[in-house]
C-alpha cells in the first residue's frame, strides 16, 4: 500500500482548482487499495471537502515561493509519500523521481509580452524543471504536448496526454421555469452570446467584442461573460463603448456550479475566441448542457471539440459574426450542432482522466 501525495494549494482556483477537486472526486470512485493525502494551505483546511478515506495535510509554503521550491520537496519526504502530483508547474525541488507533474499549457512562454520580466523568467525556469525532473508529465492535449516538446528537449515518451473530463453536473435542464428565474436573477432580458472565462489578452475577448458589434443590427441580443469583466481593461472597456454595444453587455462575474449549468442551458451559443487554449473546458462543458458552440481554429480548441462545433479562423470577426448569425437563424443547424456536441461531451469524463492518472502512480509505484 503506497502514500500518494496531491498538492492542492490551488484547490480553490479557477481553472487548476476545478481540476484538483475533480481528479480526487474521481479517484476516490476508483476504490484503490493506496491512502491519499491532500497538501493544502492552512486557510483552506477547514473548507476543502474530501472524499472518505482520504486525509489533509497542512502545507504552508506560499504558492510561487521559495520555501514551495526548496522546503516542500523535504515536507515530502518526511510524511514517506510514494508518488507526488504536482497539478501545476511548479515541481518542488528534490522529489522528481516519484512525481507526475502536471502542465495545462505554457502559455508563459508563448504570450510573453502579457508578462512582466520576472514572471517570464521564473515560467520558464520552474516548466523546465519540472519537464525535465519529473517521472511523468500529464498534458491536457495533444497541441500541449506538442507545444512542451517544440520548447523543451524531452523524451516524448515522458509525456502522456491526459484530457480533462465534463462534471456530470453539465446536463441540459428540463424546467424551463428555472432558467427563467436565472434570467430575472441577473437582469437577463433577451436571448444572449455566452463567454466563460477570464478577459486576458489572449483570451480574445477583442475580437468577441466586434463580431458581438456587427450582428446588432440583425439579431436582438445580449452578451453575458462569466468569469472575468471589460472594466479590467480600458481597451475593451473603450471598444465596447465604441460599438455602442456597451448597454447589451451583462457581466455576471464568478457563478458557484450550479447557477453557471444554468448560465449554459439559459444560452443560445456559447464563444470561445481564444487565441492560445490548452484544453478549453467550458466548451465541452456547454456542449454537454445541449448549447450550440463557436470557437476559434487556435491551439488545443479544433483538437478538443472535433467537429461538433462551429470553427472560425482566429481573429477573423467577420467569420466569428457569420458563424453566430447562423446559429441564431438556422434551427436546423443548431439542432445539428446541439446533437454532435453532446456526443462530443460524452467522450470526455473525469472518471476515464482518473483512471489514466492512477496508471501513471502505479507504474511509479512499480518501478
Amino acid at each position: 500500500m503506497a502514500l500518494i501525495a496531491i498538492d492542492g494549494r490551488k484547490y480553490f482556483d479557477f481553472g487548476i482548482g476545478t481540476y484538483i477537486q475533480q481528479l480526487v472526486k474521481s479517484l476516490s470512485r476508483l476504490k484503490s487499495t493506496h491512502k491519499f493525502v491532500l497538501y493544502a494551505s492552512s486557510a483552506d483546511v477547514a473548507s476543502v471537502s474530501l472524499p472518505p478515506g482520504w486525509t489533509i495535510a497542512e502545507a504552508n509554503y506560499p504558492k510561487y515561493s521559495i520555501s514551495e521550491i526548496g522546503l516542500f520537496g523535504l515536507r515530502t519526504k518526511v510524511d514517506k509519500v510514494d508518488v507526488f502530483h504536482e497539478p501545476h508547474y511548479t515541481l518542488p525541488i528534490g522529489i522528481g523521481n516519484i512525481s507526475v507533474v502536471t502542465i495545462h499549457d505554457i502559455i508563459h512562454l508563448r504570450f510573453p509580452q502579457l508578462f512582466g520580466r520576472f514572471q517570464r523568467l521564473y515560467s520558464y525556469s520552474m516548466i523546465r524543471h519540472s519537464v525535465r525532473h519529473s517521472r511523468f508529465v500529464i498534458a491536457d492535449s495533444e497541441f500541449t504536448k506538442k507545444d512542451i516538446l517544440s520548447t523543451f528537449r524531452l523524451n516524448p515518451d515522458k509525456i502522456k496526454v491526459i484530457h480533462l473530463g465534463v462534471s456530470e453536473q453539465y446536463r441540459p435542464l428540463r424546467g424551463r421555469g428555472q432558467l427563467d428565474d436565472f434570467r430575472k436573477r441577473f437582469g437577463i432580458q433577451r436571448p444572449f452570446i455566452l463567454y466563460v472565462g477570464n478577459v486576458k489578452p489572449h483570451k480574445g475577448i477583442d475580437i468577441l467584442l466586434t463580431a458581438f458589434g456587427q450582428i446588432q443590427k440583425q439579431v436582438d441580443t445580449e452578451l453575458v461573460l462569466v468569469g472575468g469583466s471589460i472594466l479590467q481593461d480600458r481597451v475593451l472597456e473603450s471598444l465596447a463603448q465604441g460599438a455602442g454595444i456597451d448597454d447589451r453587455i451583462i457581466e455576471l462575474g464568478r457563478l458557484n456550479e450550479e447557477d453557471l449549468v444554468m448560465a449554459y442551458n439559459a444560452a443560445e451559443v456559447l464563444v470561445m475566441p481564444s487565441r492560445y487554449e490548452g484544453f478549453g473546458l467550458p466548451a465541452l462543458e456547454a456542449m454537454a448542457c445541449g448549447t450550440p458552440v463557436v470557437v476559434s481554429n487556435a491551439a488545443s480548441l479544433p483538437e478538443i471539440v472535433d467537429d461538433a462545433a462551429i470553427i472560425f479562423k482566429v481573429e477573423n470577426s467577420r467569420e466569428l459574426a457569420d458563424a453566430l448569425l447562423r446559429l441564431l437563424k438556422e434551427p436546423a443547424l443548431r439542432r445539428k450542432m446541439i446533437k454532435k456536441g453532446r456526443e462530443q461531451a460524452g467522450k470526455y469524463t473525469w472518471i476515464q482522466t482518473a483512471k489514466q492518472t492512477l496508471d501513471l502512480y502505479e507504474q511509479i509505484i512499480g518501478q
